[in-house]
């Protein structure tokens, strides 16, 4: 299996600050070029709605299915077809989408064997899967796991919200396991899967996450580290190709 990785700069710690979405576009233009998107694509996790920070991919997809365990994806109309659960659960068709999309999913996925596996399947041979996540080595990761197991996630969830008042601290446990390099290449089935390719993206969202008081944390983490090293970045993406030479089903 070919393995690739890449760390976008994407400007400077005051650039970054600037604009706070600059990661998003970022995504949009790693997964634009890919012709496939013109084809069938598959949204995993898609909610009710496709995310409007994404728009201008969504433009570009001719045939959108979504499969998510929250309800409002049967309120989704702008699918062609949906399924309420996780996809590892569900009878999606086998060797059907060109493409996978996935957008701050993958964190929540608990086992990441089943789910590659479930990917695959849904993928034609030479089918792409593209995902965005936050990166487990990073300290919002660390900073979820501890809250999520010191019973404190109600709490968090109740007190902070975004710069626009919104919650933002959602519903589902995440597992942060297969949001590593490392990670998703071992859980890769290298028989399925020809190559994957990582890019890693600082973005400096995670403050909002902390009491006023304390995002001084944050900021210096990202003056050092964060936007300057891919170990140190937020955020993941990544490129996984399904081999070409499986014959479908």
């Amino acid at each position: 299996m070919k393995v690739s990785s890449q760390f976008e700069s994407l400007g400077t710690y005051g650039a970054l600050d600037a604009d706070r979405g600059g990661f998003q576009q970022r995504f949009v233009d790693l997964v634009m070029p890919d012709a496939r998107l013109a084809q069938r694509v598959l949204d995993v996790g898609c909610g009710g709605r496709f995310p409007p920070e994404l728009t201008q991919l969504r433009s570009a997809i001719h045939a959108l299915d979504g499969i998510d365990p929250d309800p409002a994806v049967l309120r989704h109309d702008g699918l062609m077809n949906r399924w309420k659960g996780r996809l590892e659960d569900n009878p999606v068709p086998a060797a059907t989408y060109d493409l996978i999309l996935s957008y701050n999913v993958v964190e929540h996925v608990d086992n990441p064997g089943r789910f590659l596996n479930a990917v695959g399947c849904a993928l034609k041979p030479g089918g792409v899967f593209w995902f965005l996540t936050p990166h487990a080595r990073h300290p919002f990761a660390w900073a979820v796991r501890l809250v999520q197991g010191s019973g404190l996630r109600r709490f968090w969830r109740r007190n902070l919200h975004g710069e626009h008042g919104q919650t933002i601290v959602n519903d589902y446990p995440a597992y942060y396991r297969m949001n590593s390099a490392r990670a998703i290449r071992h859980w890769t089935d290298e028989q399925m899967f020809a190559s994957v390719c990582f890019h890693y993206l600082p973005c400096m969202q995670w403050d909002t996450y902390f009491p006023v008081r304390l995002r001084w944390l944050p900021h210096l983490y990202d003056r050092v580290l964060g936007t300057r090293f891919a170990a140190g970045s937020l955020l993941l993406a990544c490129r996984m190709t399904k081999r070409s030479d499986l014959k479908e089903p």
